[in-house]
């Protein structure tokens, strides 16, 4: 005999378990554990672990039911409804399923924030995800001081009290993941003690093992919901921010290969106390400072902004093009400015390493983004497993707007994404823009960074931060320039320094890449912003004109359905 399976029955039954079983484990926890996840206690673990399952369930199996109502929202639209339609009614169910996901992450804090902050920061996410995931980037919930003291001992074999002349029991930083306090070693040096969130690391197979399940399940639902191998990113960052000993080995393999370029004058990274360290606990050098983008704190000490910005450009050209190993966080709360105008490179969990191959081709692409050779900056798209039809879709992400808002460029100061004049366009009419001017359909830009080798989404996401610190001086440099300096470099050498004596000259092809040849790479730089702004004017006036050609059919419209419905008819003789 076969046995249907009633899939909306069995998630209807999920929903009503999960929030009986968190009634029912929530009661059991509250005599069963403790309030501070202490020291290990098998039945109390197996109890919280029970419990944030259940929260999880709560959570993500209304999905399904988000998903169900949007279709039946399609179906009432009639036999034959718009794309605009259709797009709409999708937009209101991410919209719901992001919500979800928000509250989800709250609840449980740790490493759901830590996914919410993964899916927000995605360029192949629904609009609705990056802005509603975005609140999650400032979410942070302070643990009790007593958790850190017990993973403190557990990790080093002493008490605070014993390994420090002074500790601050006040946390200066709360993160997602992390804790970091200030204290005085014996020796009297001011130190920063890093110390990991006892839940995280305590549940995280559990919590991983959780969402990857629920990805799996709403991918396989939810057709469109492609997050599994977000799942699989995720795991990958947890295994890399939650082992401090390889944050300390990334800040000393830095500090190392930056020196052969910046003095201690120029760049500074925290020194590790290497004793008073372990995977849980990571001890460093405490560094004064102000955020590289707190503009008037760096004039009020006679900081040279512009030498500034130059320097943190040089830095991370020389990271990425020349070495392939690259901090990929570098948000302005992660780089600092002191008073002397050296820059402090902080929070070294997360790097990525491009292999030889990869480098050089994302040189390459870089260099004939920056010469203007449109032939080489196909081939060298192509070379990276992109369609090369994308290649111009792909020079507007890398040079022109920040991959969040490439939806959206002409929202105004004092604007949000979700509230300006671009979202009086249908989304009908932005595609056909995006055709016109950039050859390209904007749903293809899931498929291309679906394609983009992995660690280069990163790589993306460090470019976008650097050219809004760039913004946030003033733009007083032309970062291209260092790109172009480094990428040129990076060719004529391997990773390890040394010289390749390969050909790697460009094919040069086109106008501007004939000027470069006579005239130099100095010129096609200084000209390159000069495009890209013309680009940018070149899109704006397209939506202005776009949004005032559908503004003034739906008038007409409107005019037309009032003038129908109030026309009387002729007088009867």
């Amino acid at each position: 005999m076969t046995t249907r399976f009633n899939l909306s029955s069995f998630t209807r039954r999920a929903v009503a378990y999960g929030g009986a079983t968190t009634v029912a484990v929530g009661a059991l926890a509250s005599t069963s554990a403790p309030s501070i996840v202490g020291e290990d206690n098998p039945v109390a673990d197996a109890v919280i672990s029970a419990q944030r399952f259940a929260v999880a369930t709560r959570h993500f199996a209304p999905m399904y039911f988000d998903y169900r109502a949007h279709r039946a929202r399609v179906r009432a639209m009639g036999a034959d409804p718009t794309e605009d339609e259709v797009r709409a009614s999708r937009q209101i169910m991410w919209a719901r399923v992001a919500e979800r996901l928000r509250d989800l992450a709250r609840a449980q804090g740790g490493i759901y924030v830590k996914a919410g902050q993964h899916i927000a920061a995605q360029p192949v996410a629904p609009l609705p995800f990056q802005r509603i995931l975005r609140v999650l980037m400032d979410d942070a919930s302070e643990r009790p001081f007593a958790e850190d003291a017990m993973t403190f001992k557990e990790e080093i074999g002493a008490d605070i009290d014993e390994a420090f002349a002074s500790f601050d029991k006040t946390p200066v930083a709360s993160a997602s993941l992390a804790q970091v306090y200030r204290a005085r070693t014996f020796a009297g040096e001011e130190v920063a003690v890093k110390i990991q969130q006892r839940p995280v690391a305590k549940f995280l197979q559990s919590d991983l093992a959780t969402i990857e399940g629920y990805y799996s399940l709403l991918a396989w639902l939810i057709p469109g919901l492609r997050f599994q191998w977000l799942a699989n990113e995720t795991r990958r960052h947890m295994a890399e921010e939650l082992d401090f000993t390889s944050e300390a080995a990334n800040s000393v393999k830095a500090g190392r290969m930056l020196a052969r370029d910046f003095g201690d004058d120029e760049l500074h990274i925290p020194r590790v106390h290497r004793q008073l360290s372990g995977k849980r606990v990571l001890t460093m050098e405490w560094c004064e400072g102000n955020r590289i983008d707190d503009v008037s704190a760096l004039e009020r000490n006679g900081v040279d902004v512009e030498a500034v910005a130059a320097r943190i450009q040089k830095i991370f050209a020389k990271m990425l093009f020349v070495n392939g190993f690259i901090h990929v966080d570098p948000h302005p709360g992660n780089v600092l400015v002191d008073k002397n105008g050296r820059i402090v490179l902080l929070d070294h969990g997360v790097y990525r390493t491009l292999n030889e191959d990869l480098r050089r081709k994302w040189c390459n692409v870089w260099l004939a983004l920056i010469r203007s050779d449109d032939s080489a900056l196909r081939d060298a798209t192509a070379s990276l497993g992109i369609n090369p039809d994308m290649s111009q879709f792909f020079k507007l992400i890398l040079a022109l707007v920040p991959t969040k808002i490439i939806e959206d460029p002409l929202v105004k100061p004092g604007e949000t994404t979700h509230t300006s004049r671009m979202d009086t366009l249908t989304p009908a009419g932005k595609r056909m823009i995006f055709r016109q001017i950039m050859g390209v359909r904007l749903e293809d830009q899931s498929q291309l960074f679906e394609n983009l080798p992995r660690d280069l989404l990163l790589v993306l996401k460090a470019n976008n931060l650097l050219r809004y610190i760039n913004e946030q001086l003033g733009s007083p440099v032309n970062r291209y320039k260092y790109i172009a300096s480094s990428a040129t470099e990076g060719l004529r050498s391997t990773s390890s320094g040394a010289t390749d004596t390969t050909d790697v000259s460009t094919i040069n092809r086109g106008a501007f890449a004939r000027v470069r040849e006579r005239l130099g790479d100095a010129v096609a730089i200084s000209f390159l912003p000069l495009q890209l702004l013309l680009l940018k004017g070149q899109l704006a006036w397209a939506f202005w004109k776009m949004g005032k050609k559908q503004a003034a059919s739906a008038t007409l419209q409107i005019y037309s359905s009032n003038s129908a419905s109030t026309t009387t008819p002729p007088k009867q003789a």
